[in-house]
C-alpha cells in the first residue's frame, strides 16, 4: 500500500503532561483538554501525508485547525493549510510526541479550557509535549508492510512468516506504559530489541511509535523505535523481529491488524472438528493443530457467524445436510446462528434452520429440529491465554490501594493483563496480574484474590465482543463509576465487554 493510494490513518488519543485528554466536543467547534479517560470525544485520527505531515480528524470527522493568532477549533470537514501540523518527536527518551503548525511555526499545547498553537517549543512548561495512546484495542496481530508476512512465535524467536495470522502464537498484546510499548507474546513474555524474548519488562523492552514514510520508496507504517536509536526490522530469512537500523526502510515499517477470535469446536463425542482428512469437517480430533483451528466472525447486518479454516475457505452447508469447509466467499449457506447455554455451551443452527450434531462417524451434519445433548458444542477460545478487556466507559485494571484492594474498575485508560485458564464444561478461569483467581466478593463485585479456581462462562456476540456469567446466574456489568459486578440478570449494554 502507498501513500498515494491510501493515506496512512492511525486512531489515538493525546494526552498532556497533566494527564488530561485533548477532547473535541460534540456542542460548536470546542476543543479542551480535559478529558480523564480515552472515550469517544478523546480519540482522533492522525492522517499522515507525503510530507509526514499531518491533518488531525476528531471522532465528529471535523480537523483541528490554528489561525495565525493561536486559536484553536475543529470545524473544517475539509484539508486546509491551517489544519496541517508537523510530528515531531521527543529526544529526552519519554516516547512523546509534540505537533508543530507548519504555517505558522508555533506548537500545541494547552491545559484545561485554554487550548492553543502559541508554544515556542516542545516543553512540559508550555504543556506542549503529548503522550500518544492508540485508541484500538493492544491485542492485534503484527504486519509487516514489506514482507507481507505476519508475526509469529516460532522457534522462541517473533518471526514474519505467516500469511494469515493463526492461533496463538500470532497474537501480540501491546502494553503502553509511560509513553513506550511493549510487545507481549501469547506465552507473556516480552520482545526486547536484540530479538530475544525475556520474562521481564525494563529499558530494552520498551520501543517509542512514530509514523513513517520509508527511505526508499512512498510505503507509510509504524514504525517502533529502541532505546539505543534502532528500529524494529524483520531480519533475515527467517524474518525475526529486532532492531538494526537508525533510518526506516520498507523492512522497519508495520501495520496493527484487529486478531479476530479463534475457536475449537468440541462435539458431544468429546472430539474437535476439524478439517486435517479434507473438506468434509468432522469431529474426530484430540489434539489441536491448525487444521482444528477456526476462526469466527460476526456479521453485524444479519446477526450470524461465518467460520473461517485455516486454508482460507469457509464452512458452508451443502445439500445432503453436511458441512464442508470450501466456500471462497461467504454466502447465505455459510451463515450460522450460534446460542449460548447458560452452562457455557453453545448450539449452531445452520440456514436450513436445522441444529449441528455428529453422525457416528464424525461427519458434521445439521440435521436436527430440536436441541438435546448431542447438539451441544464447547467453543474454546484459544487465540486470547492473555486477556485485556474494555468496557462502555474504558478498561479493566485492577485497583491496589485501601478497602478496595484486588477489586477492579472498568472506566482506566490503562488495561490490566488478564490469564485465562481453560475451566470444567464450558467455562474458564480467569486469573489477575498479582496471580490470584478471579472470585465474586460479598458485594457480587470481581476481585483478584482466590487462591482456588471460579469457574465463568463466556458468551461472544460480535468479533471483538463478549459478555460474562458468572457462577451466581448474574453476567458482569460495568457502571461509569467504575464498578464491576456480577449483578446483572439480564444481558444489557453495560455488560458488553471488548477483548
Amino acid at each position: 500500500m502507498t501513500v498515494s493510494e491510501k493515506r496512512l490513518e492511525w486512531k489515538v488519543g493525546l494526552q498532556n503532561p497533566t494527564e488530561k485528554f485533548l477532547t473535541a466536543e460534540p456542542y460548536g467547534n470546542q476543543v479542551n483538554v480535559s478529558g480523564t479517560s480515552l472515550k469517544g470525544k478523546q480519540i482522533w485520527v492522525l492522517e499522515l501525508n507525503k510530507d509526514e505531515t499531518v491533518y488531525i480528524r476528531s471522532h465528529l470527522r471535523r480537523y483541528l485547525e490554528a489561525d495565525k493568532f493561536g486559536n484553536v477549533a475543529c470545524s473544517s470537514e475539509s484539508h486546509g493549510e491551517d489544519g496541517k501540523f508537523q510530528i515531531e518527536y521527543a529526544t529526552d527518551g519519554t516516547g512523546r510526541w509534540s505537533f508543530k503548525h507548519t504555517k505558522y511555526g508555533y506548537y500545541l499545547g494547552g491545559t484545561e479550557q485554554d487550548i492553543h498553537c502559541l508554544a515556542k517549543g516542545a516543553s512540559d512548561e508550555e504543556l506542549s509535549l503529548w503522550y500518544v495512546p492508540m485508541a484500538m484495542h493492544p491485542q492485534i496481530t503484527f504486519f509487516n508492510i514489506n514482507r507481507k508476512r505476519y508475526v509469529k512465535l516460532e522457534n522462541d524467536e517473533l518471526q514474519c512468516t505467516q500469511l494469515t495470522p493463526w492461533g496463538p502464537e500470532a497474537l501480540i498484546t501491546l502494553e503502553f506504559k509511560c509513553g513506550k510499548y511493549a510487545f507481549k507474546t501469547a506465552d507473556s513474555r516480552y520482545l526486547t530489541h536484540t530479538g530475544h524474548l525475556t520474562d521481564e519488562h525494563g529499558k530494552n523492552t520498551k520501543f517509542s511509535l512514530e509514523l513513517k514514510l520509508s527511505s526508499d520508496s512512498d510505503l507509510a507504517g509504524l514504525a517502533f523505535k529502541d532505546c539505543e536509536g534502532k528500529y524494529l526490522t524483520a531480519y533475515a530469512g527467517s524474518g525475526v523481529l529486532k532492531t538494526r537500523n537508525k533510518t526506516v526502510s520498507r523492512d522497519e515499517l508495520f501495520f496493527l491488524v484487529e486478531s479476530h477470535l479463534q475457536v475449537i469446536f468440541v462435539s458431544s463425542n468429546g472430539k474437535q472438528a476439524s478439517i486435517r482428512q479434507g473438506l468434509e469437517v468432522l469431529s474426530s480430533q484430540t489434539e489441536t493443530g491448525d487444521k482444528e483451528i477456526f476462526q469466527i466472525e460476526y456479521m453485524k447486518k444479519t446477526k450470524k457467524w461465518l467460520v473461517y479454516t485455516a486454508n482460507g475457505k469457509y464452512w458452508r452447508l451443502d445439500d445432503n445436510e453436511s458441512i464442508i469447509a470450501d466456500a471462497k466467499s461467504a454466502n447465505e449457506n455459510c451463515q450460522f446462528d450460534i446460542v449460548w447455554q447458560k452452562d457455557g455451551t453453545a448450539v449452531i443452527k445452520a440456514s436450513n434452520q436445522k441444529y449441528l450434531r455428529h453422525r457416528g462417524t464424525g461427519a458434521l451434519i445439521a440435521a436436527s429440529e430440536v436441541t438435546g445433548e448431542k447438539e451441544m458444542f464447547m467453543i474454546r477460545v484459544v487465540n486470547r491465554p492473555i486477556l485485556v478487556l474494555k468496557g462502555e466507559s474504558g478498561y479493566l485494571s485492577m485497583i491496589t490501594s485501601g478497602s478496595r484492594k484486588a477489586k477492579y474498575d472498568c472506566n482506566k485508560s490503562t488495561y490490566d493483563v488478564l490469564q485465562l485458564e481453560q475451566g470444567p464444561g464450558g467455562g474458564y478461569f480467569v486469573k489477575g496480574e498479582n496471580g490470584k483467581y478471579w472470585s465474586i466478593g460479598p458485594d457480587n463485585s470481581i476481585q483478584a484474590d482466590g487462591t482456588t479456581p471460579t469457574p465463568f462462562t463466556f458468551e461472544f456476540n460480535g468479533n471483538s465482543e463478549l459478555m460474562i456469567r458468572a457462577p451466581n446466574g448474574m453476567y458482569l456489568k460495568g457502571e461509569k463509576s467504575g464498578g464491576f459486578a456480577a449483578n446483572s440478570p439480564e444481558p444489557t449494554k453495560s455488560c458488553v465487554l471488548r477483548f
